[in-house]
């Protein structure tokens, strides 16, 4: 009868050291899933975040390549005034230095 007695006293010794380590092994679990799941939640709040970022330096870059080409446009608009202006300001010195000869 002790025989027995011990083997079921180690029976349930075994069946309540399996419980608790089933219990810390759950415990761990569980702090490593709410871990996981605040990360995945920073990892998601970043990527909406690069998200906007992208979006508004396409925006910028979009708005910067317009403001080139109105650059570009509007010196190639003057082009034509100046070249005028230089080509004026040569002929009135030419003309002064012919009036100044002259004396």
């Amino acid at each position: 009868m002790a025989v027995l007695e011990t083997i079921g006293w180690a029976v349930l010794a075994a069946a309540a050291a399996w419980t608790v380590a089933m219990c810390a092994a759950l415990v761990v679990l569980s702090r490593h899933r709410a871990a996981m799941q605040r990360e995945v939640r920073h990892w998601q709040a970043e990527a909406i975040r690069a998200a906007a970022l992208t979006a508004q330096l396409k925006q910028e870059i979009e708005m910067w390549s317009k403001g080139c080409q109105q650059g570009r446009d509007d010196v190639i608009s003057i082009v034509p005034l100046l070249v005028a202006a230089v080509h004026e300001r040569l002929a009135g010195s030419r003309t002064a230095d012919l009036t100044e000869a002259d004396y």
